[in-house]
């Protein structure tokens, strides 16, 4: 008597491949509209700039913040979308159950997290130059006066603190789904999962 075959594996009934999927599609289209529309900001920004150098704001100052946002916005472009393009792979691969999914979605985690930090960097000292554009107006006028000196330090200091409170608050915003994701797809429980795909 021939012995009967063993029972083929059940498919995962887990419920997380697909809302993880799903959450790395939505994700995934949102970095593509980040980066679509960053270029666009340029054209925004630099009628915005302009307007400083009638009030006597130096015009080359206004080139130099104008030619490294351009420098910023082209490269945040290509990274948004490269990394978009990641993510929404590693999201449909996850919906199909595909084991490849896991090193595609920590990959994207990593780099989100290298790139996406870097530009986060350039951005926050493209904003503390910004700032300093659009306040000189005010403060040249201040400075005029006896306590013109202590309010720009004042100004600038706030400016500083700020600054550095904003980059650690994107970067820890930035940094909330890749973590998640090399945790979870790090969980032996996960990997067990994910073994029969």
């Amino acid at each position: 008597m021939s012995t009967p075959p063993p029972p083929l594996s059940k498919p995962s009934t887990a419920v997380w491949p697909k809302t993880i999927g799903i959450i790395a599609i939505i994700f995934g289209v949102g970095g593509l509209a980040q980066g679509a529309f960053a270029p666009l900001s340029l054209i925004l920004t630099r009628q915005q700039m302009q307007a400083f150098a009638g009030q006597g704001v130096e015009q080359a100052r206004i080139d130099e913040y104008m030619a490294k946002l351009s420098s910023v916005s082209y490269l945040s472009l290509a990274c948004f979308i490269i990394l978009a393009l990641l993510l929404l792979a590693g999201g449909i691969l996850l919906l199909k159950q595909r084991r490849i999914a896991s090193p595609v979605l920590q990959t994207w985690a990593i780099l989100k997290i290298l790139a996406g930090g870097f530009i986060l960097f350039r951005t926050t000292s493209l904003t503390r130059l910004q700032m300093e554009i659009i306040m000189a107006p005010s403060l040249n006028s201040a400075s005029k006066g006896a306590a013109g000196g202590a309010e720009l330090e004042m100004v600038n200091q706030i400016t500083s603190y700020a600054t550095w409170i904003g980059l650690g608050l994107g970067f820890l915003w930035l940094a909330i789904l890749p973590v998640f994701f090399i945790i979870w797809f790090n969980r032996r429980k996960v990997t067990d999962q994910m073994a029969p795909w």
